[in-house]
């Protein structure tokens, strides 16, 4: 069995891509999980060795103290690979390692608002990975975006929270993920729009859940407009909660909401949150990014634009069309990019290929 030594800036557990790879390899790989410590609670995976990094002193010092780390592990490790989740300066540590196997994995290009902090953060991104003989990439359109012409497509997957069959005679809402750069305001206030219109008539049988927080002010702007409006009783938040946890939300939900701005820095993104609603027989009210339109659908849900009015359309032909969903078709959709389908027929044969070149070649040489 090959030691696979998997390195992310996320803290274990809570970047799920690479969390779901170790999930799943780990009775083929024997896994080490190398991340940063943020204090979150600690994740378990069973069967995998987790080893967290400090991250006391300023933003240089422990950068350095980072790279120094992990290149002490894997020079003391005897690891067979090393799957790098793409950070600023990982190339350093492919300078000290020559003869060490190495993929490079790019899950994002730069999304701050900022277009020139994208522009140069992604050049730097896509000079560092063009140095790895190496690199996995989430999507066409991305690679094409960065200018990528070889790569390993790695694509986007979920898990399937929900196996029952759904009786869609309501519209129970259900957004998760972060709320970090999303406009979910917009989001929310186009529900405000769509319940207002039923003002003086019967409201349907509506609720919307929205798990997830961010870094900045994002859920306590999303509160204070639920509660400026009175919505209460419809729109409850629950603050982060783990991909593990996720169970009991899907079974409540009839509708997931996939809301990202429709904006270069996104529409080549597939968010994971359309694949697992879709393996949970949900259907989604996704906004029209170019790798939604992929696999939204008549369907399987209603494509909108990233306004309060695209909202309150999109869930006017929901309610509308609702009863005509099945959750038996809605999972067919997507039904191989379950996270352990991705891990062991795409990433498995991958990573195994890989440490044996690199291996002949050390041989050889």
């Amino acid at each position: 069995m090959k030691n696979l030594l998997i390195v992310t800036k996320s803290q274990y557990g809570y970047h799920i891509d690479p969390y779901k790879f170790g999930i799943y390899l780990r009775n083929d790989f024997r896994i080490h999980h190398l991340s940063w410590d943020f204090g979150l609670p600690k994740i378990k995976g069973e069967g995998i060795r987790t080893r967290y990094l400090s991250r006391k002193g300023n933003k240089a010092s422990r950068f350095f103290r980072f790279l120094r780390e992990i290149n002490k592990e894997i020079r003391t490790g005897t690891y067979d690979l090393v799957f790098l989740v793409y950070f600023p300066g990982c190339s350093y540590l492919l300078l000290q390692n020559p003869q060490q196997a190495f993929n490079v994995d790019i899950r994002t290009a730069t999304d701050t608002d900022n277009s020139f902090t994208n522009f140069w953060k992604d050049s730097l991104l896509k000079w560092e990975s063009n140095r790895f003989p190496h690199r996995s990439i989430l999507s066409h359109g991305l690679a094409k975006r960065l200018g990528f012409k070889t790569y390993h497509f790695l694509p986007l997957g979920g898990e399937r929270f929900c196996t029952e069959d759904k009786t869609f005679d309501a519209l129970h809402l259900l957004y998760v993920g972060t709320l970090e750069n999303r406009n979910l305001l917009t989001f929310i206030r186009g529900l405000h729009r769509f319940i207002s219109s039923y003002e003086g008539t019967s409201l349907p049988r509506i609720s919307c859940t929205i798990v997830g927080d961010g870094p900045g002010n994002e859920r306590a702007e999303i509160e204070e407009y639920i509660q400026s409006k009175g919505l209460e009783n419809l729109v409850q938040t629950t603050g982060y909660v783990h991909n593990d946890s996720l169970h009991t939300y899907f079974e409540k939900a009839t509708v997931g909401i996939s809301f990202v701005p429709i904006t270069p820095y996104y529409t080549h993104q597939p968010p994971t949150k359309t694949y697992e609603y879709l393996l949970s027989g949900l259907p989604v009210l996704a906004t029209a990014t170019e790798e939604n339109a992929k696999i939204v659908s008549d369907t399987c849900g209603v494509l909108i634009s990233d306004t309060e009015e695209g909202v309150a359309e999109g869930l006017g032909k929901l309610l509308q069309n609702l009863n005509r969903f099945d959750s038996k078709i809605i999972r067919q959709v997507c039904s191989e990019h379950s996270w352990q389908n991705i891990a062991l027929t795409n990433l498995r044969p991958y990573l195994e290929n890989i440490a044996e070149v690199k291996k002949a070649s050390f041989q050889i040489g």
